[in-house]
């Protein structure tokens, strides 16, 4: 999966909308190469204001390597309903501002605990390796851009209990 951070959305129906990229270039994240379109999926988010959205993203495969990538935008974070500024909140303990229930809120609180040093450690790395400068501390969105993009995301619920 690729995280998009310049990008529209094109409402095409009631409350579904395609993600349109501005982003110059996307390149594959494992090898570097060039990614090809081969087709669209839809994706399920629920927004910060409770209302359940459907998002048409891109699917692209890798030139070289054959992988297939999901095109996201930044304001999802792979894996989650919630929008990132839901989560966001929850994690900031503002989970009354949010349209989320309690069981929902408590398990967002979970998935923080377990993989928020994980991803500290991801950025401390990115930052040290290539000069990344985030901003201090970094938010949410930016956090998932930079684990994502770097290829680094962990997506089975057994590899993140025991990171």
């Amino acid at each position: 999966m690729i995280s998009v951070k310049k990008y529209r959305l094109k409402e095409e129906g009631r409350r579904r909308f395609r993600v349109l990229n501005y982003e110059m270039r996307i390149v594959c994240p494992i090898c570097g190469r060039v990614l090809l379109v081969i087709g669209t999926r839809r994706r399920g988010i629920i927004d910060s204001a409770g209302e359940k959205l459907t998002l048409i993203i891109r699917r692209l495969r890798c030139k070289d390597c054959r992988v297939i990538h999901h095109e996201l935008p930044d304001t999802i974070v792979p894996y989650k309903r919630h929008c990132a500024e839901s989560i966001e909140k929850v994690i900031a303990g503002e989970a009354t501002a949010v349209y989320c229930d309690s069981t929902t809120a408590s398990r967002i609180r979970a998935w923080w605990a377990v993989c928020h040093l994980y991803f500290e450690s991801v950025l401390a790395s990115l930052r040290e390796k290539y000069g990344t400068v985030f901003s201090n501390p970094p938010a949410l969105k930016e956090t998932v851009r930079a684990v994502v993009n770097a290829h680094l995301w962990v997506h089975t619920r057994s590899a993140v209990l025991s990171c």
